[in-house]
């Protein structure tokens, strides 16, 4: 059974991977090799540091799953719900395909620098090492796969998708703001001072420790704590096994809720064309389980991303969580059109409705995100910010609220993605489609927009009159304005002109037949293994020159402060700090110009010559 499903997995594979996929796994292999060779080296460093690099490892494998979006199911349970499978069997034979692939062989590298570790414990410690490092690599995949199965059942609730929202949000907020941890390690020195008593005890009592443990524990001779760590591994990998093998009996044998039956809150009126389409979409953020994730993933992350410099004692940024709600929200919301599917048709066959259908939608989605991002701009700054933040938080976040309206209603036209209609999607919301370019445009669009009354605010900061300062809120309305009104106007003239070719998109996939006429559903040319691989890595290590090394810096020299953090620019001195973060900014900015003219190229060049 095992070797059966393990050659499924591989045959799959071998006829699946390509292009982006290839490139992606290349690149993620790499970095989890990097990371793993640094928990070797760890390894020489302290014990209850490996515990603790081990317990992100099995965090990492557990929320995977939520990160990636469902994780890699190319055997899925339900190919084999019409078999006579024993359910543990069918969980058993799954297990073993998880361990085709790379990620696995990255997590057996990381383990082993428990062997490391054991060296200097003796040859009894070194054979337990041995032992227990394949004990470990089984547990981290046994427990994703149980994570997965949870997901797969648990997110069928509204409920369900507010919880993965918020481990999604922990785990983006984890990987963005990981500086804070590190620096707060450096301000309390803990690599030399040591790690608090209660931390050890944590990090040594989580599973991920337990052969860290059995490895000191037979340094010393202590037998019994040994049988008691691998013992203690070998019946959590069952118990795993055995809590999976039902879920995947429930999750085969029951359908997935879409919808929430009832209405949630209370209902808008349907006055007028506009009233009665931001009624419909108000009732569908709350009813339909992908949207709702996406509305809370972002109040999640603007929430947390600012929370976690309290760590170090910084409060600076708690005034920016409303700010960065209404950005986050935008740029999962970008895909508007694309998450209705086909009922694009509707419109098509009212022609005069397109204003009205795009008005609508504009309204809802403020409706559902400005309370949020007020409550908390004016809660964040009365805890973190002084006088002269209010013109800035206000003006900034007016201006970005219009400016994401405006953007997320032009965009979701105009770069439509296609998704599986609603009503065949699996229990999953984390299965959004293809929108990480839409996502990360977005992000960089609504922040501009952001831009005039941040000019005018920070104007009247450095000529010290407070009018000019307070002049931005009137700039960020206008400007908020302005940009949901031209941009709204851009969609809806777009809507009504391309239409049926957005609906032939949709009801494609992307691809259309030989001989169409339709060009926007046209599937772009695939690049070549080398360029796709050089694309991929420009759109995700440019944000790290672009913000944290560039924008970051520029703003800590403008207003005159003197953390330094991480930050290499204002590690140096004047007059190279300026220049070395406006170098830092223009080198993230070519990384997305290339990242987007390659693929435009490379597409250009196939439709003009196709031989």
């Amino acid at each position: 059974m095992v070797g059966v499903l393990i050659a499924m997995k591989v045959r799959v594979l071998r006829h699946s991977i390509g292009g982006s996929r290839a490139a992606g796994m290349v690149m993620g292999g790499l970095a989890g090799l990097a990371l793993a060779i640094g928990t070797i080296v760890v390894a020489g460093i302290d014990g209850d540091l490996l515990a603790a690099v081990f317990a992100v490892w099995l965090f990492g494998w557990m929320l995977g799953p939520v990160y990636t979006g469902g994780g890699d199911e190319s055997v899925r349970p339900e190919h084999f719900s019409l078999l006579p499978i024993d359910p543990r069997r069918l969980a058993l034979g799954l297990l073993g395909t998880a361990f085709v692939g790379v990620p696995p062989l990255v997590s057996l590298v990381a383990f082993s620098a428990l062997v490391v570790y054991a060296g200097s414990f003796g040859l009894a410690a070194f054979m337990v090492a041995l032992v227990a490092v394949p004990l470990m690599v089984v547990l981290v995949v046994a427990l994703s796969r149980l994570m997965i199965a949870v997901l797969g059942v648990a997110v069928r609730s509204r409920t369900g998708a507010i919880l993965a929202a918020l481990v999604n949000a922990s785990m983006n907020v984890a990987l963005n703001q990981s500086w804070v941890l590190i620096w707060a390690a450096i301000q309390f020195d803990l690599l030399t001072a040591g790690f608090p008593p209660s931390f050890s005890a944590v990090v040594r009592g989580l599973p991920s420790g337990w052969g860290v443990a059995a490895v000191e524990a037979a340094g010393r001779g202590d037998w019994l704590v040994v049988a008691a760590a691998l013992l203690g591994i070998c019946a959590l990998i069952a118990l795993a096994l055995l809590v999976w093998s039902h879920l995947l009996v429930k999750r085969t044998t029951t359908k997935p809720l879409h919808w929430v039956p009832q209405g949630t809150g209370r209902d808008l009126a349907a006055r007028g064309p506009v009233g009665a389409v931001a009624a419909k979409e108000w009732r569908t953020w709350s009813r339909d389980l992908m949207r709702t994730h996406l509305l809370w993933f972002a109040v999640f992350f603007g929430l947390f991303y600012t929370l976690v410099p309290l760590i170090i004692g910084w409060y600076g940024m708690l005034p920016w969580a409303g700010v960065l709600v209404v950005v986050m929200a935008a740029a999962t919301s970008a895909n508007l059109f694309g998450l209705d599917g086909t009922s694009l048709w509707l419109n098509l066959v009212n022609p005069g409705t397109e204003r009205a259908e795009v008005r609508g939608r504009q309204l809802a989605w403020l409706l559902r995100v400005a309370p949020v991002a007020v409550v908390f701009t004016v809660a964040g700054t009365i805890a973190g910010g002084e006088g002269w933040t209010w013109p800035w938080t206000l003006s900034i976040l007016a201006a970005v609220l219009g400016g994401g309206a405006g953007l997320i209603a032009l965009v979701s036209v105009a770069m439509l993605v296609p998704v599986t209609e609603p009503t065949r999607r699996s229990g999953n919301p984390l299965e959004a489609g293809a929108i990480f370019g839409q996502v990360v445009l977005v992000l960089l669009l609504v922040t501009l927009t952001a831009l005039p009354a941040g000019g005018v605010a920070y104007l009247g900061d450095t000529l010290d009159l407070p009018v000019v300062s307070w002049l931005a809120v009137v700039v960020g309305v206008g400007t908020g304005a302005l940009l949901t009104g031209w941009f709204g106007r851009l969609a809806h003239r777009r809507l009504a002109a391309k239409g049926p070719e957005l609906l032939s998109l949709m009801r494609s996939g992307g691809t259309v037949a030989p001989g169409s006429e339709v060009t926007v559903g046209r599937a772009r040319a695939k690049l070549p293994p080398g360029k796709q691989a050089l694309v991929t890595f420009l759109w995700i290590f440019c944000w790290i020159p672009l913000f944290p090394q560039g924008l970051v810096p520029l703003w800590t020299i403008w207003t005159g402060g003197e953390s330094r953090l991480w930050f290499l620019a204002l590690h140096l001195h004047d007059p190279w700090r300026t220049p070395v973060a406006l170098a830092f900014v223009v080198l993230g900015a070519v990384m997305i110009y290339y990242g987007t003219v390659i693929p435009n190229r490379h597409d250009r060049a196939t439709r003009e010559d196709p031989a």
